[in-house]
């Protein structure tokens, strides 16, 4: 696989241009595409789960829909993380590293599904070979990495609806344990971050496959905001952060009192 342009490695600032308002909170810069920005695919070769024979597939390794808005779609509704074989026409699902650039929103996730830990600290170490510019872009920009492909759906939800995904993840974990304690015959699972009818809210899913739709009530997510407001950093970061229900939960003993988080 050649990949003599990281999709991490890209320069990205130009300065003196017209910003947003929330941009020039931030820095006074502005994230534009370079009219030189490619990123090389990923050949890889897959195997078919259901007839068992192999294709050669040339993956992307960035996505940028300031450039190709089309592709957000597709990853929304995991059409994107799909290959149809040519053999027998089973789709298969794919999982692999993905950067998903909006540099509309200065944001980048990163889709890490292996190894995640070691993956994040390898690509967080690079940024010491990089140049001011690229320093700057990424201070400006909220940077995330996430373990699965829902949960880089999940993060795209929670910007596009303009909330904080910290603040989202630890009122999560208030929502999820209210639910299990009001609903004791459902063996919940797993919660994601959701929009219905306009409402902010969690769908929570099943060991038996159901859902079930969890509000946030009126008033939570900013009394949330306000008790972890002390605790949560400031500083610009030019690095890559898993903010998960592991993150919020040790944010939760710091706020609680509890430095292990139980």
């Amino acid at each position: 696989m050649a990949d003599d342009k990281k999709p991490e490695e890209k320069n990205m600032v130009q300065e003196g241009q017209a910003a947003s308002p929330e941009e020039m909170k931030k820095e006074k810069i502005r994230l534009v595409p370079n009219e030189d920005e490619k990123y090389l695919p990923m050949n890889v070769e897959i195997t078919c789960g259901h007839c068992g024979k192999s294709w050669k597939a040339s993956l992307q390794q960035c996505v940028n829909i300031s450039l190709h808005p089309e592709e957000k779609g597709k990853i929304l509704d995991s059409s994107f993380f799909r290959q149809k074989c040519p053999f027998c026409g089973v789709d298969s699902e794919l999982s692999y590293p993905l950067l998903y650039d909006d540099m509309g929103k200065a944001l980048m996730i990163y889709l890490l599904p292996e190894n995640t830990e070691e993956m994040l600290a390898k690509i967080n170490k690079q940024q010491e070979s990089w140049s001011p510019d690229m320093l700057k872009a990424a201070r400006i920009c909220t940077m995330r990495a996430v373990r699965h492909s829902i949960y880089l759906v999940e993060k795209i939800k929670i910007f596009d609806a303009d909330l904080d995904d910290r603040i989202v993840e630890l009122t999560k974990n208030f929502i999820f344990v209210r639910f299990m304690k009001e609903r004791p015959d459902v063996d919940a699972r797993n919660a994601l971050f959701e929009q219905q009818n306009g409402k902010n809210g969690y769908t929570i899913f099943a060991a038996d496959g159901k859902t079930f739709w969890a509000e946030i009530p009126e008033g939570v997510y900013e009394e949330v905001e306000r008790m972890a407001e002390p605790f949560l950093d400031k500083k610009a970061k030019t690095e890559y952060e898993l903010i998960d229900p592991v993150w919020a939960h040790e944010m939760l003993g710091k706020m609680l009192g509890k430095g292990d988080g139980s």
